[in-house]
């Protein structure tokens, strides 16, 4: 692989990343919550921005990208929320601006997948009528959506098919959406003592999943048990390939 090559996959890598953060930002911002408490991710946000500003730079020798001293950086219970929402609104802001600048590297799988994350991110909410018992109930309604929006089962995905032996152990996603090779997983997280066991169910669906498909996106259905939603999404959203959405009942 030559220079240049590797360059454009890393920027390419860059650029679902930097995606990835942006919405994870944005789900915080359409959080229904009070003002009090809801920007305290701040300091992560920034510090994954941080990560991903400075390997852009690295990889193109760019000047006008900026970075956030994070030793200067308050802490969260140190700030009033005001204080808290204008640091995360500039975050957020060089975050897009990031975004934009590696738009051109995008291809049009990734566009796809982002399609899909929006559909699901602001709609599922709208077609759960009743609080969920099992993830098959969420499951169904997560197809329905897909229905509505015009996909078709065989044709644009599958639900159920597509396994992956990974580690001595067969995976099998939700849904797959082979032309965008992207898989689907549904999490129900019920309460508090369920998030240990969620959280090491989509560690181990991971690399089981990234071994076969280029992209999974998990689809996480908080009842209530998620209070840090960035930090959450963000301890997943390091890995490129790696996608998060938390939907709040």
């Amino acid at each position: 692989m030559t220079d240049e090559k590797k360059k454009h996959r890393e920027l390419r890598r860059l650029s679902s990343q930097v995606d990835a953060l942006k919405r994870a930002m944005e789900t915080t911002i359409a959080l229904t919550t009070e003002d009090f408490g809801k920007w305290n991710g701040f300091a992560n946000y920034a510090r994954t921005y941080n990560r991903l500003a400075t390997a852009y730079v690295k990889a193109t020798g760019a000047t006008d990208i900026s970075t956030y001293d994070l030793t200067r950086m308050p802490n969260w219970g140190k700030v009033v929320w005001h204080q808290a929402k204008n640091l995360f609104e500039q975050i957020y802001s060089d975050t897009a601006i990031l975004a934009a600048v590696l738009s051109e590297f995008d291809d049009a799988s990734m566009a796809s997948r982002s399609e899909v994350q929006d559909l699901i991110q602001n709609n599922l909410r709208r077609v759960v009528f009743s609080r969920p018992d099992s993830e098959v109930e969420t499951q169904n309604s997560l197809e329905s959506l897909f229905v509505g929006r015009g996909y078709q089962k065989g044709a644009d995905y599958d639900r159920e098919t597509g396994r992956v032996k990974f580690s001595g152990k067969e995976f099998v996603p939700d849904f797959v959406f082979h032309g965008y090779s992207l898989a689907v997983e549904v999490k129900l997280l019920k309460d508090d003592k369920g998030k240990s066991k969620c959280v090491e169910e989509m560690a181990a669906d991971v690399p089981a999943y990234l071994s076969k498909y280029e992209s999974v996106l998990f689809v996480v259905y908080d009842l209530g048990a998620i209070q840090d939603v960035a930090e959450f999404q963000l301890s997943f959203q390091k890995q490129s390939g790696v996608r998060v959405s938390v939907v709040k009942h």
